[in-house]
């Protein structure tokens, strides 16, 4: 993916799909370290969210005015949480975005599906939730008595 920018337009400009939102970031924020982006406000904002487990939930705002356009011919790709104005140039751009969209480390030390199924399942032998069908409910022992 190869960015470059109008910095008096305000307008980045890319190659490729993006599908890697903190690739897209560093890529960025090298322009605006270049000789000539330091003389410009910043092209975004960075949050990122950590997440436990290796996880983190990341997103890209474009600031200051700045928007996006695609060039070449397509189709383009965003998948992420990329926050920016499109500038619509008659190809085709899909949007992957989700409020629950997180980036994990590949071959991180996070547990696996089934160590963390393992982990719930041991605590709650160790702790178990008394529960009976009682009157077409269900209801919870709380040590004294059925709620």
């Amino acid at each position: 993916m190869a960015l470059t920018v109008d910095w008096n337009a305000g307008i980045v400009y890319s190659d490729a799909s993006i599908n890697d939102v903190p690739a897209h970031h560093i890529a960025l924020r090298d322009l605006e370290e270049s000789a000539t982006g330091v003389l410009y406000p910043p092209i975004c904002a960075w949050s990122n969210s950590d997440l436990g487990g290796g996880a983190s939930f990341s997103q890209v705002d474009y600031i200051n005015g700045y928007r996006l356009q695609f060039i070449g011919p397509g189709p383009f790709t965003i998948t992420g949480n990329l926050n920016a104005p499109i500038i619509d140039t008659g190809v085709q751009v899909e949007r992957k975005t989700s409020a629950a969209f997180v980036t994990t480390a590949v071959g991180g030390s996070g547990p696996s599906a089934a160590e963390i199924a393992a982990a719930i399942l041991a605590a709650a032998q160790i702790t178990p939730i008394h529960a009976a069908y009682v009157s077409g409910r269900i209801k919870r022992w709380n040590g004294s008595a059925w709620v």
